[in-house]
C-alpha cells in the first residue's frame, strides 16, 4: 500500500530509497507517483519505470505523455504528493540529447528550407537521436516506408496545354470542411519529442492557414490542450484508437463531440504494434537487463517509444459502425484501408475509407495508398461516388497530393512531414504549409487546371505502378 502524507513534504533523499520492483516510486514536475502496482501493466514493460525508480523521470515523461496521463491513470491513492529539494545533477543520456555542431559544420536553418524532404534531412541534426529514430521508423527493414514514396514517383502525369490559367483555386472540402487546400495534418503521435509546445503549434499553424487537423489520439499534447488551442470557426477532427477499456475510448469520444469536432477516424491496422527494429533498438538500453534470463530476452519484441494501451480487437464492421453511431452521427473513417474489398465495405456500411499502411510502420510488404488508389477504380470505382476517400503515406510533394486527387481521392494527409517541421517550431509548420500549398499551385498551372474539382483520371498514367512495385517487393 501506498505510503502518503498530504500534509508531508517527502524529500528526493526518501523517494530514493524506493527504486526496486517491490517499491517503485518516481518524481514527475517535483511530485512523487507511487508506480509499483503499474509496473507489469505498463504498456512499454515494466524496464523504463524501474530504470527511474526513486529518481526523477520529468525529461522522460513529458515528451511522449499528454498532461493529464496520471490524472487519468493513476488512482489518485498513488498520488504520493510534493517533493522537496532540487533536482540531482545527473549524467544526461546520449540519445536523449540533440546532437552538437561539429566545428565547420553549419546549424540547419529554416531559412534553407525549400521542401518537404529539407525538413526530414534537417531533423537528425536538431533531434536528439532517440526522436528522430522515432520519427523515421518504419517496419522490420523499411522497404514499405521507401515504397509509400516511390510509388507516387512512379505514376506519371499527362499535362494538357494552350488553356488559359489566370488564377488557381486550390479550396476544397473534406468531409464536409471547408479547407483551404486539398491536405491536411495527419493524426500522427510524439509532437513533443520534435517540439516541447508539441501538437498545440501544429493547430495553431493549421488554423492561420485554413489547414484541415485531424489529431492523434496519442499526441503529446492532452486533448483538452488541443481544443483550447482552436481558433473560432476552425475544424478539428479526433483520431480514435479503440482502447480494450471501451470506456475510456468512449469518454473521449463524447468529449470531442462535445467540443465541436467535426469528424472521426478509426485507426484499425494497429492491433498490435509494427516491429519497429530502427526505434526499438535507440529504446534497448531502456530496459533493466536484470529484469529476463537469457532465455527469456524479449528485446525483440519491445514496442515504439510512444507508447498506447492494449487496443479493442473485437469490432468487426457491424458492431464498430454500430458502436460509433450510439455516439455521433458526425463523418467516420475507417483508418488503415489497403485492399478495394475492404474500401467497398466502407461504403456499404456507411463509413469513409481513409487508404493508409501506417507510414510503413505496421506491415513489411503491405500496398501503399496508391496501388489501393488504383485498384480501387479498377475493381470498385463507385467506392468514389458514394464515399469520400482520403489517403497518405510517403507523401513529400504537392506533385504526389495532385496524382492522388486525380486517381480519387478527396483528402491528403502529412504526418511525418508535419512532425520534422514542428522541430522548427509554429514558423517549420507554417512554412511547410506554404511550401506544399505552392507545389500544388504550380503543379496544377502545368497540368492545366485552375481547381481541385477538374482533376480527374485523364491526367495521370499509371502503367508504371505495377513494373516499380517489383524492386522493393524483390527483397521482402
Amino acid at each position: 500500500m501506498p505510503v502518503s502524507n498530504p500534509e508531508k513534504m517527502l524529500t528526493r533523499e526518501e523517494v530514493l530509497t524506493h527504486s526496486s520492483r517491490e517499491s517503485c516510486w518516481v518524481v514527475i514536475n517535483n511530485a512523487a507517483y507511487d508506480m509499483t502496482h503499474f509496473l507489469d501493466s505498463h504498456p512499454g514493460g515494466p524496464g523504463i519505470i524501474l530504470k527511474y525508480g526513486g529518481r526523477d523521470a520529468t525529461a522522460a515523461f513529458e515528451p511522449i505523455h499528454p498532461s493529464d496521463t496520471l490524472e487519468n491513470h493513476l488512482k489518485s491513492e498513488y498520488h504520493l504528493g510534493p517533493v522537496s529539494g532540487p533536482v540531482p545533477e545527473v549524467e544526461e543520456d546520449a540519445k536523449s540529447k540533440a546532437p552538437e555542431v561539429t566545428p565547420g559544420e553549419k546549424k540547419p536553418t529554416l531559412g534553407a528550407i525549400i521542401n518537404i524532404r529539407d525538413f526530414e534531412l534537417a531533423a537528425p541534426k536538431l533531434l536528439p537521436p532517440k526522436s528522430f529514430a522515432y520519427f523515421k521508423a518504419g517496419a522490420e527493414s523499411e522497404y514499405t516506408s521507401q515504397w509509400n514514396r516511390d510509388s507516387w514517383q512512379a505514376i506519371r502525369f499527362r499535362p494538357r496545354v494552350l488553356r488559359p490559367i489566370e488564377e488557381i483555386y486550390t479550396s476544397t472540402t473534406i468531409l464536409g470542411n471547408e479547407c483551404s487546400v486539398p491536405f491536411f495534418i495527419c493524426p500522427a503521435g510524439g509532437g513533443k519529442l520534435a517540439h516541447p509546445k508539441g501538437e498545440v503549434l501544429l493547430t495553431k499553424a493549421a488554423a492561420k492557414h485554413g489547414v484541415l487537423h485531424w489529431i492523434s489520439n496519442v499526441a503529446g499534447c492532452s486533448q483538452k490542450e488541443m481544443t483550447a488551442a482552436k481558433a473560432l470557426g476552425q475544424n478539428q477532427c479526433w483520431q480514435i484508437y479503440a482502447m480494450s477499456d471501451l470506456a475510456v475510448t468512449e469518454k473521449e469520444i463524447k468529449q470531442a463531440v462535445k467540443d465541436g469536432f467535426k469528424g472521426f477516424c478509426l485507426t484499425v491496422d494497429a492491433i498490435r504494434a509494427g516491429k519497429r527494429e530502427r526505434d526499438m533498438r535507440m529504446e534497448l538500453d531502456e530496459d533493466e537487463a536484470a529484469i529476463y534470463s537469457e532465455e527469456e530476452d524479449e528485446s525483440f519484441e519491445k514496442e515504439p517509444t510512444v507508447k498506447r494501451g492494449a487496443i479493442w480487437s473485437s469490432f468487426d464492421w457491424v458492431s464498430f459502425v454500430k458502436w460509433i453511431r450510439t455516439m455521433t452521427d458526425l463523418p467516420v473513417c475507417v483508418k488503415g484501408i489497403q485492399t478495394w474489398e475492404d474500401a467497398k465495405l466502407c461504403m456499404e456500411h456507411g463509413v469513409h475509407p481513409w487508404l493508409s499502411n501506417h507510414g510503413g510502420r505496421q506491415l513489411e510488404g503491405a500496398p501503399s495508398a496508391a496501388e489501393t488508389l488504383v485498384s480501387i477504380r479498377k475493381h470498385c470505382p463507385e467506392v468514389f461516388d458514394k464515399c469520400e476517400v482520403i489517403a497518405d503515406g510517403g507523401v513529400l510533394r504537392g506533385t504526389d497530393i495532385l496524382k492522388a486527387l486525380c486517381l480519387g481521392a478527396k483528402g491528403v494527409g502529412l504526418g511525418r512531414g508535419f512532425l520534422y517541421s514542428l522541430v522548427f517550431g509554429e514558423p517549420g509548420v507554417n512554412k511547410a504549409i506554404r511550401i506544399l500549398k505552392h507545389e500544388v499551385e504550380v503543379g496544377m498551372a502545368l497540368l492545366g487546371v485552375t481547381s481541385i474539382d477538374q482533376l480527374n483520371p485523364s491526367y495521370v498514367d499509371t502503367r508504371g505502378l505495377a513494373f516499380a512495385s517489383a524492386f522493393p517487393r524483390a527483397h521482402l
